[in-house]
């Protein structure tokens, strides 16, 4: 193998290195803080329909700033008030649109459906994530939520102070239509986002790319 081959070999292998260790450590958006003491908080469930079972989704408006996001992570936060959550969910539909106005325009369903995890915290508190996820988001202004798979709708999504709009919710069954609304002034739904910044323009370069350049 010739030097110019091992260099870049071994620049590849650094710089996945460093991605890897700031996606595992980077917060590129929180709305936690606070959330222990909830007021009004927000149905965030894929739980069957009416009239024994609730499919609501809830989402946050967020700002990606210049040279995008590389997302490994997002992560939801219940109330906990049903422990049995934990180890029954095991998938979520991840759902990103971007903003154009006060509420989205989309059908949330349509969103990815993505691993997730349903963890009790210390606090008492229920935590709902997603990992791995490596989604590139590029500059702009979103609506980006996480809803669970949930044996019931017992769990409430608990709140925060708004950054931006108010979170809508999207009930899937609503009379006379589903729509989106929001129901709870002033407040968001507590989220965290986790992943790696600038990550969209240097998306291309992968290992497969870098193998034929040097061929």
């Amino acid at each position: 193998m010739n030097t110019r081959k091992m260099t870049a070999i071994v620049t590849l292998i650094m710089a996945i290195g460093l991605v890897g260790a700031a996606s595992a450590q980077t917060i590129l958006w929180d709305q936690t803080a606070g959330y222990e003491s909830w007021q009004m908080g927000f149905f965030n469930n894929i739980a069957g329909g009416p009239p024994f079972g609730s499919t609501q989704y809830t989402v946050n408006d967020v700002v990606v700033p210049a040279g995008g996001w590389n997302v490994d992570a997002v992560r939801v936060y219940f109330d906990g008030f049903d422990a049995g959550w934990a180890g029954a969910v095991t998938s979520a539909v991840l759902y990103i649109e971007p903003k154009t106005g006060t509420t989205p325009t989309g059908d949330p369903s349509t969103g990815t459906t993505v691993t997730a995890t349903a963890t009790i915290l210390g606090n008492g508190f229920l935590e709902v994530a997603a990992t791995g996820l490596g989604q590139a988001i590029a500059e702009g202004e979103y609506w980006i939520g996480l809803t669970p798979f949930a044996p019931n709708a017992n769990n409430i999504h608990v709140s925060v102070a708004a950054v931006g709009d108010d979170s809508p919710t999207y009930d899937a069954f609503g009379f006379p239509v589903p729509m989106w609304l929001a129901w709870s002034p002033g407040l968001d739904g507590a989220m965290l986002i986790e992943g790696d910044f600038g990550a969209v323009a240097v998306e291309g370069s992968t290992w497969g790319n870098l193998k034929a350049i040097y061929r």
